[in-house]
């Protein structure tokens, strides 16, 4: 199930929201025992419809895209469809946003937490050729893919704009030995992360629903905490709404300055960017720590010196601003970061 709002002015520029519509027990293919699937992933697909009846109130220069994905416990099948459908249709998509397993705030472990979420980006692009990983190996960018940056940018965003809601950056592309339908935008290439419950309570997922030792075993809706749920639904609403009204993330981003003391970077002009922000951090970082804006100029090629800043000891990054101040994810110089 798929709705499109189209963007005013930069339509092509997309930014997806999923969640997945089925669900299963113990065994993946059983076809007829009960599995309600409350929280892996009805929660998902409620913060899907919940951002969609917030966000088409309004108007935006991208494209939003709310879709209700099947067939992700059997092998994301409805995120591989989508990422296709978007690649044929041409969809230069910026950002998946996939919320899978996001309503339930007191984990498998006794902690009870409904104030922190996890978003979890892969470090090197799915997509990666052997020359750009030489390259990248030797320049850094193993952190700076533009899922990352999109990670940094909704934990900023959340800081700013949410009460009582923490994003905590996972680096990694999802759970460990575990995966989503962002796993299948990653590998059409474009930028993903996944959102999820700080922490999970286990006897609640892929479970046939019973009750065993004195232990409730079932993904039922009691276990669905829907005032955390609200929260998450938020941060996506935010961010997609930061991400869409901004101009899109600058291209061709260079970087120069070796054997000299001051750092040089180079980028195209985008539409509808008043400015850019030039960004900096130290190489060990987890987030942005300084900038500097930079007015836009006329014509195609913008750049920005940074006197007496070394490019050897810091990780740098561009961004685009519009007159009324909503900013692009940063973009990390060269393929590794590039949108």
């Amino acid at each position: 199930m798929v709705a499109v709002q189209r963007g005013t002015s930069d339509s092509q520029r997309v930014i997806v929201i999923t969640g997945h519509l089925d669900s299963r027990a113990g065994d993946v293919m059983n076809a007829t025992i009960d599995a309600p699937g409350a929280n892996d992933d009805a929660s998902g697909v409620a913060a899907v419809i919940e951002a969609a009846r917030v966000l088409s109130r309004h108007r935006f220069r991208a494209t939003l895209v709310y879709a209700a994905l099947s067939g992700e416990e059997q092998g994301l099948y409805g995120g591989r469809i989508l990422a296709a459908y978007a690649r044929a249709q041409g969809w230069q998509v910026q950002a998946n946003l996939n919320n899978d397993i996001v309503g339930n705030s007191r984990g498998g472990n006794g902690v009870h937490d409904n104030a922190t979420v996890r978003v979890f980006s892969e470090g090197t692009r799915t997509t990666e050729t052997q020359q750009q990983a030489n390259r990248r190996r030797y320049n850094g960018g193993e952190v700076d893919s533009p899922s990352r940056n999109i990670a940094r940018l909704m934990a900023a965003l959340a800081e700013r704009h949410l009460d009582n809601l923490r994003v905590k950056m996972v680096y990694r592309t999802d759970r460990y030995g575990r995966g989503g339908d962002q796993v299948a935008f990653l590998e059409a290439g474009f930028p993903a992360v996944r959102i999820t419950e700080a922490n999970e309570d286990y006897t609640r997922q892929h479970q046939d629903v019973r009750v065993e030792n004195g232990i409730r075993y079932g993904d039922t809706i009691d276990g669905v905490d829907f005032d955390y749920l609200a929260q998450v639904t938020r941060l996506n609403v935010v961010a997609m709404a930061a991400m869409a009204r901004a101009p899109a993330p600058p291209s061709g981003v260079t970087i120069e300055g070796a054997v000299s003391p001051h750092t040089t970077l180079r980028w195209k002009a985008v539409p509808g960017a008043a400015a850019y922000r030039v960004w900096w951090r130290d190489t060990t970082a987890a987030q942005w720590t300084h900038s500097r804006d930079v007015p836009a100029t006329p014509g195609e090629a913008q750049a920005a010196m940074l006197r007496n800043i070394t490019i050897d000891d810091w990780f740098f990054g561009v961004s685009a601003v519009s007159a009324d101040g909503h900013e692009s994810p940063v973009v990390f110089p060269g393929d590794a970061g590039a949108f």
